[in-house]
This record gives C-alpha cells, structure tokens and sequence, in this order.
C-alpha cells in the first residue's frame, strides 16, 4: 500500500517491535483490540507506533485519530513521543483528557444542535468555586455536619446518567443536593468536570445522528491507561466503538487501576477485552525492571501474572529499612545514605535516575525539607507543588524549553506548539487568522530565545498571547486558575522564584533534579533507583482499611515497586502518629510481611 505521507519514522522503529510477538500483534491489527499491558512491557510505544501506522497508512486525510488519556501528563508524554517521529497534534490528531474530548469534540460542536439544555458559549466553573458550591449549598440543605461530601456526590453524579429512573432517586438526599448543586451553577452560566462527561455520555447515547459524524472525522479511537477512566467513558467507548462503527486501539493494566476514589472500575478493562469481536493482547515481558523486582512485585500483587524480565541477568537490590524515629527519620536515612550510595553505585548515574515516593503530601513536605539542607535540587509533583498541570501550563513549559535551547534539536518541536496554541480555541480558524496567529507566535518564541527568568517569560507570554486568549475563550475558564497560579510561583516572593526558563521547562523532572512524587504521580514513570517512604499502617493507608479500598491500596504499592529498574529500598518506622502527635504503635505496611 502506498503510504499517504512523508512521514516514515515510524517504520524503522516499528520493525523493533518484530521481536515481541505481543506487540506486533497489536501494532498490526486491522479490528477491535484491547492491550493488556504488563509494567515495563513498552505499551507506550506501541500505542505511539499504532497511531502512526494508522494516521500514515489507514486514514485519509483529513480524517483522522482520537486518543483519550487519564491526565494532561499521559497526554503530553504521548505527544512528545509522536513529535519524535515526524507527527503533530493537528485537527487531524487529538491527543487529550477524557473531560478535553468531551468539550471539544463532542459538546462545543454538538450541544446546541442536541438541545441539552447547558449554557452557551459553555464555560467550565474552577475546581475551588465548585467546592465553594457544594460547601454552601450541602451546609444550606443539611446542615453542617452533613455525610455528602462533593465525591460522594459526584459520584451519585457520574453514575446515575437517567435522571428520571428510579435509581437516581435511591438516595433522595444525594438526588436533591446535586439537582441543586447542577442549577446553581447553569443558574452562573457554568458547567463543571463531571457535566463535559455527562453530558457526552448524554450526545453519544441519545442522538444516533452524532455517531457517523464523529466517526467521519475520526475512524479509529484509541484510549490509553483505560482502567483509569470510569464508566463515564466507558459508556461512550461503547456506543462509539460497537454501534457507531469507530475502530477501538485501548491499552491498560487493570493491576495499575488506582484512582477508583475518582470513580475508576478496574473491571470495566477487562469487561471490554471481552466483548465479541474485541482482540485481546498480553504483553507479557517487562523491559524495565530486573527480575528479581518483578517476582517481588508479584508477591505484592498476591496474585501470579507471569510477567519476566527482558534482561533476566540484570543485578537488582531491594531491602526494607526500619527507621525507629519516624518519617523525619526515613526521609533523612533516604538523602544522607540511600541516595549518595546509588549516585557512585552504577557510573554516569545522576539524581534524575532516583525517586523518592510516597502516598500523602505532607509526607513529600519532609522529603523536600532533607533535600534541602542537603543542597539537592528537585522536581516534585503532588497536591503541594506550586501550580496544577493542565493543557495551558504544560504548553508554557514547553515554549519555554523551546527557547531555553530546545529549538537547536527541535525538542519540542515548533510546529507542534503553534499546533497546539492554534487548538485552544473553540472554533476552527480561517487559514488567514491562523497564518497571523502562527506568524506572532514564532516572532515572540524566536524573540525569547535565552535562558532568562521564568518569571519574565511568563510574564511576557501571558501580555503578548495568553491574557487574550484567556478573556475570549469561556471554554478555558477553568485553567486560569492554574496560569495564574503558575505566575504567582515565578514572581518575586514565589516558591519558584529563582526559576530560570530551562527549569520550568522541565518541570516534569530533568536529570539533575531528584523526583519527589506521590505514588500516584508516579504512574506511568520509571527510574534506576525507587525509595518509597511512609510504608507504615496508618501513614500509607488507615489501619483497618479492608475490601475495594484495601485491595486498591495493595495495587497502589505495587505500582510503586515496578517503577524501578534496579534499585527498591521500603522505609518504614513500625508507628504513624496523627496530625495532632499522638503516636499510634499499628506497625509497618502489612504488605511488607507478605514479601
């Protein structure tokens, strides 16, 4: 078949994958397939080399892919990696969230023409003025100490899409605080997160005539890290996929499902995998880890998988560590010992190669305070780092990056952030307008072409483009609340303000930064050496956690043992003591007896 593109970078690459049967079955099959995917079995890479097999062979332009992911991390690593070879995030390729799908393919087209009943132009209410909502709202109807906190609401929310069946009203008190809740907001003009679902999941299920539009634009829908992303999505998979003819590319690992407080269901990948005519494929061999951190993470796991190492032969050290004093203790262990034994333990080692772990923030606060008194620079990522990434943010870093010294080796490439910047409007561009919009971007980015400060590049970014774009667009109303976090970190007196530009463009950790993330955050990562702290009973989880949650909290742990390629260390204290310093003698993680 001739290929429709010059874009052949992929070929090349993909002829590694010959060497795993698992993955070439995947990269070249031609129906339905779900990937169940292994950690460190290079799923990754073969979603990016199906997708552009399918954009360069399979699709016509300009038709085109969608591929939906869990968060703007996972979005952004696999755009970094299609740049790699040749292939931009266009109108011919979505690369995004589920809520980022939902708004911009599904309800800025298609709401008005289905009559949903939600406020045009749609303008999406921050995370903080929809917890002031609730907050006010819950206290007004119940008092307050009422038991609906706003994830138990939506929750009710996300899984109830028929409100006039008698499940919603099951719970009558939940029904009434989140009709409420829903008017007071349309009553604002706003929508929130859960509604772009809901609401999708309402277009795709209840008007026929938005699927063979949606598949004329996109014939193939792939979704990553699918165990992540609920029966909100998995709802609309279906109806698009298996009645509205769109060709399903999923990948997942229902061992790594761990966001179930966000309404993820594990079963949900397997339940797909076993639909008629749904191929389904294991990979099986790990690239990442040593064997003998492998088999240990299975005994976490409590279950077999058979997963094996690619290098059987590859050294590996784990060890558990008892720190008596406590976390302050484990976290000084973790800097003074742990982390200057591995930097001289494999030549040419550097503090990006380490990752320091944890479930609770307050826990990476004390891992930060060891780090800096002993001089070590770091990258972390979890509730306490200084601003939330989302599509603008991530954007800004990578134009800085670029222009940090990034454009002498096209990493990130220019095409794709003009791309990108052209995609954060709601409605398509006249050739014209994008011709200008394309034309000052490149003269500021050629213009800011030095390491300066980052609070200066931000600055000036947000008055020549951004602060613009912020004000005409209602679709983005909730990252504004992230930008302006992010210049409030870069400003004098900020968390980030001696932040030069090729350090916050690379935020996402660069190597000679050490990692502090939460385990959560740490999906999706891999690193030489893994040093998890807090594995207490009551710091990792509660004591007497049991059932779904307990099973989570196992796989959770897991995750964190199969992000290392050689090296685990598990620090623990045997006792946890609460916010108020009373000390509670629960013992260490009961994981920890199983291994």
């Amino acid at each position: 078949m001739p290929l429709r593109s010059t874009s052949t970078a992929y070929l090349e690459l993909a002829e590694e994958l010959r060497g795993n049967e698992q993955q070439w079955t995947a990269y070249a099959s031609q129906g339905h397939c779900v990937v169940l995917a292994g950690p460190g079995s290079g799923k990754t890479k073969t979603l990016v080399l199906k997708l552009a097999r399918v954009l360069v062979e399979d699709v016509r332009s300009p038709r085109g892919v969608a591929c939906i992911t869990y968060s703007q991390e996972c979005a952004r690593e696999l755009s970094r990696r299609l740049a790699q070879i040749g292939l931009q995030e266009s109108s011919r390729l979505y690369i995004g969230t589920v809520h980022g799908f939902c708004l911009r393919h599904l309800l800025l087209p298609y709401a008005r023409l289905a009559n949903l009943g939600i406020p045009h132009p749609i303008k999406v209410a921050t995370i903080e003025h929809c917890k002031q909502l609730h907050s006010r709202l819950g206290d007004h109807l119940f008092g307050v100490d009422h038991p609906f906190k706003q994830v138990l609401m939506d929750h009710y929310r996300r899984d109830h899409l028929d409100r006039t069946s008698a499940a919603w009203l099951g719970n009558g008190d939940l029904a009434r605080l989140s009709e409420t809740y829903e008017q007071a907001l349309r009553d604002e003009g706003q929508v929130d997160f859960e509604d772009l679902v809901i609401y999708g999941q309402r277009l795709v299920m209840q008007h026929d005539w938005v699927l063979p539009l949606l598949r004329a634009r996109f014939p193939l829908l792939a979704v990553d890290e699918y165990q992540d992303l609920g029966s909100g999505l998995h709802r609309i998979v279906k109806r698009l996929s298996f009645e509205g003819g769109m060709r399903l590319f999923a990948v997942g690992d229902a061992d790594q499902s761990v966001y179930g407080f966000n309404g993820a269901d594990s079963s949900l990948l397997h339940e797909l995998a076993s639909y008629p005519g749904v191929e389904q494929v294991k990979l099986e061999v790990n690239y990442r880890c040593a064997q003998e951190i492998v088999d240990v993470s299975e005994r976490a796991l409590g279950e077999v998988r058979g997963y094996r190492a690619w290098d059987n032969e590859r050294p590996s050290r784990i060890e558990m560590v008892r720190c008596s004093e406590g976390l302050n203790h484990q976290a000084q262990h973790a800097i003074t010992e742990i982390i200057p034994a591995a930097l001289v333990g494999r030549t040419g080692r550097q503090l990006g190669d380490i990752a320091i772990l944890y479930r609770k923030a307050n826990i990476g606060d004390i891992a930060a305070q060891a780090a800096i008194a002993a001089g070590y620079d770091f990258i972390r990522v979890d509730n306490a780092a200084p601003y939330r990434k989302c599509a603008l943010t991530s954007w800004i870093e990578d134009c800085a990056a670029w222009c940090a010294g990034g454009w002498l080796e096209a990493r990130p490439r220019l095409k794709g952030l003009l791309d990108r910047w052209l995609a954060f409007r709601h409605r398509h561009l006249h050739e014209t307008e994008a011709r200008v919009e394309r034309r000052l971007l490149t003269a500021f980015l050629w213009a800011s072409r030095h390491n300066g400060s980052a609070r200066d590049f931000v600055v000036a970014l947000r008055h020549t483009h951004l602060d613009a774009l912020l004000a005409a667009e209602p679709s983005l109303a909730d990252q504004v609340a992230h930008v302006t976090a992010m210049t409030r970190a870069v400003q004098k007196g900020g968390a980030l303000e001696n932040l030069d530009m090729a350090r916050l463009g690379g935020r996402d950790g660069s190597p000679d930064q050490l990692n502090l993330l939460t385990l959560h955050s740490a999906k999706g990562c891999e690193y030489d050496v893994v040093i998890m702290l807090g594995l207490d009973e009551g710091d990792f989880h509660w004591s007497n956690v049991h059932g779904d949650e307990l099973k989570e909290s196992r796989r959770l742990f897991y995750v964190g043992l199969t992000r290392a390629r050689d090296e685990v260390h598990m620090l623990y204290s045997g006792w946890n003591e609460n916010k108020y310093g009373r000390r509670f003698n629960s013992g260490r993680l009961r994981f920890l007896d199983e291994l």
